[in-house]
């Protein structure tokens, strides 16, 4: 395909010869006179520098020899760059082909724009680490195609985070019920998740060979956590030899791919475990006695759930900041239990553990209904920088929902105030004061100000506006009661400047 000389132009950019030192106007550089200050090396044509397309060329064939097997670039290096590269390197080294294969990567676009500093949306790696991890911009570098140009926004690095989290989940998930009972026998729900398991293992080699098809990669990947999710549910029957396969298969896929350490495998986490444990089935213990209406017995059962712990509790003797956190959790409890505290205050110190403790110490708490809990270690300061989204999320909802409130009170307060206007008024004063000159009884204009008869049909019209507001009148009427209309619309009017300063 023949180039056109604004493309030409376009790919030698500020780099380009000028026009006055070429013969062809595609004619390229290979060596260039060094203007004063500039770089310059001498030469039988003087002191001068190498031109941009041959500086690639020398050092891949001074580090790799005389042909390169892959070649990786950006889209827009296509032509001329590349192109250019493979004319005189061929030439020089006399070879009918230089490159088996090039690797053209698309655009990195921010927000559906190309990412460029005359756009001023340039974004480096170092900035985009400050805002998430090196894992999340992996995956969501993973789950776009490379060859394409890629999007990076809000929406794409919240898919990628949620996959993440997925992955992570699964590996604390398989973590946590592998301590619990759980089935030996192979039945039919384990043969479907091995031959899953496969199919799986057939998609990302299939993937992998198709164009680095990465995204199919993680797509399944992600379906096969999901499958795995099936047998987790299903225990203790279940049996977790099959999801222990399919975790080595996605564990080994992954850090293949680069995302690594989804599993936490703390320092302290054989001292820990069994005090955790403890620590999370006093809790549950609390949550489910806090249940019982009858004070005496909430009491009994709680104290009953503290006492159950105590054993294990004195039996650890390496928790550090876990048995502290446990004990002064027993502590609390004991207190709270003496005192017949309301079944809310225990369940408030409940969510304290999880939101607050369990933090503090690594760990994920994960509340599931009728089915329990279940926990894992995680990155505290991940699940910091989760609750403020979180928390800065509800306060965006509660704004929105106040804004949202305050728009519509603002709303009624104008329409209340145009049916505040009493219908004997409503053309002598406000907008209409000065217009009318005449009015017949029912205190329709028939005169304009200049003296001028009103139209019939300007009166049909008039009369019509006049019996709607005496409708709309005698509605508000009704509606501000015994107070007065006056008296309903100051409230109307300090309810929205409420809304107004909660949202300063």
């Amino acid at each position: 395909m023949c180039a056109s000389a604004h493309e030409m132009a376009e790919g030698e950019g500020a780099l380009a010869a000028d026009d006055a030192e070429k013969r062809s106007p595609n004619d390229f550089a290979l060596w260039k006179k060094s203007k004063p200050g500039e770089p310059a090396w001498d030469s039988k044509w003087g002191p001068g520098r190498p031109g941009w397309h041959i500086e690639c060329s020398v050092m891949a064939t001074d580090i790799n020899g005389e042909y390169l097997d892959i070649h990786a670039g950006g889209e827009d290096l296509k032509f001329p760059h590349h192109d250019n590269e493979m004319a005189q390197s061929e030439a020089y080294l006399q070879r009918s082909q230089w490159v088996n294969y090039f690797w053209h990567a698309g655009h990195l676009h921010i927000e559906g724009l190309k990412m460029s500093k005359s756009l001023k949306n340039f974004i480096t790696i170092r900035q985009a680490l400050e805002f998430h991890s090196a894992r999340q911009l992996r995956m969501m570098f993973l789950m776009q195609a490379w060859d394409k140009g890629m999007n990076y926004s809000d929406q794409a690095i919240d898919m990628a985070r949620v996959e993440e989290r997925k992955m992570k989940h699964f590996f604390g998930s398989l973590e946590f019920f592998g301590r619990k009972p759980h089935g030996q026998k192979a039945g039919e729900r384990e043969a479907k998740l091995e031959a899953s398991t496969s199919a799986c293992k057939d998609a990302v080699h299939a993937a992998i060979l198709d164009n680095f098809g990465t995204p199919r990669v993680i797509e399944a990947l992600s379906k096969l956590v999901s499958e795995c999710t099936v047998s987790f549910q299903a225990l203790p029957d279940a049996s977790l030899e099959p999801v222990l396969k399919a975790a080595t298969l996605i564990e080994q896929t992954l850090g293949m791919l680069g995302v690594e350490a989804l599993k936490l495998d703390p320092a302290h986490k054989d001292n820990w475990t069994p005090i955790l444990d403890t620590f999370a089935d006093l809790r549950q213990g609390v949550r489910e006695g806090a249940k019982e209406k009858d004070e005496a017995k909430r009491s009994k059962a709680i104290l009953d759930a503290v006492q159950k712990a105590v054993l294990p509790a004195a039996k650890a003797t390496a928790g550090g900041e876990v048995a502290s956190a446990l004990a002064a959790f027993q502590a609390d409890l004991t207190k709270m239990s003496q005192s017949k505290a309301a079944a809310s205050e225990l369940l408030k110190r409940c969510d304290a553990v999880r939101d607050v403790d369990f933090v503090q110490l690594g760990v994920r708490l994960e509340d599931r209904g009728a089915e329990g809990y279940l926990w894992m270690f995680e990155d505290r300061k991940a699940m910091e920088a989760e609750q403020k989204e979180a928390e800065e999320k509800a306060k965006e909802a509660a704004q929105l929902k106040i804004r949202n409130k305050l728009d519509q009170k603002l709303k009624e307060l104008k329409v209340a105030e145009k049916a505040a206007v009493e219908p004997a008024s409503l053309f002598r004063k406000g907008a209409n004061e000065g217009l009318y000159s005449d009015f017949d009884a029912e205190g329709v204009p028939t005169k304009l100000a200049n003296g001028e008869e009103v139209s019939p049909k300007k009166r049909k019209d008039l009369a019509k506006d006049l019996g709607k507001q005496q409708k709309d009148f005698e509605k508000l009427t009704s509606q501000a009661g015994a107070g007065g209309i006056e008296a309903f619309l100051a409230k109307m009017r300090s309810e929205a400047a409420e809304m107004e300063k909660q949202l300063q």
